[in-house]
């Protein structure tokens, strides 16, 4: 039985600091389209002006409705939008406004514009959203 109880503890042990090896450093960060950039990553030049999203929504009962983003930019090549993660189609101007969908429940939702300079850097900002059912 001690040595049932040994193993135990040293399987919980292990799995503790395999855990926290594996835990993130903080020497990088998440974007929008899933990969990372590191602190060595030089800045974009590109500049987000004006990023406009409301701050909440009434759904007024339906399960989804329509959101108008207004954005401008300078510097940029191209732009990007992503809503809840997925990209928007209609951001090839450097300024615009479009209309996007996103569900009504609980959960904020997100809105993430990514600059990009003529060199491939990223400028981006985020917004959060809530729906009002």
């Amino acid at each position: 039985m001690k040595i049932s109880v040994r193993l135990l503890l040293i399987a919980a042990v292990g799995l503790g600091v395999l855990m926290s090896a594996c835990s993130d450093s903080g020497g990088g960060s998440s974007s929008a389209a899933g990969t990372s950039t590191t602190a060595s990553e030089a800045p974009g030049t590109a500049k987000i002006t004006s990023f406009d999203v409301p701050a909440s929504v009434d759904c007024g009962g339906k399960t989804s409705t329509t959101v108008t983003v207004t954005y401008a930019t300078t510097g940029a090549k191209k732009q990007d939008l992503y809503v809840d993660g997925r990209p928007e189609p209609g951001t090839d101007a450097p300024s615009g406004s479009l209309q996007t969908t996103v569900h009504c429940d609980l959960l904020p939702h997100t809105f993430v514009l990514i600059a990009y300079d003529a060199a491939g850097r990223r400028t981006p900002v985020e917004k959060k959203m809530t729906t009002k059912l």
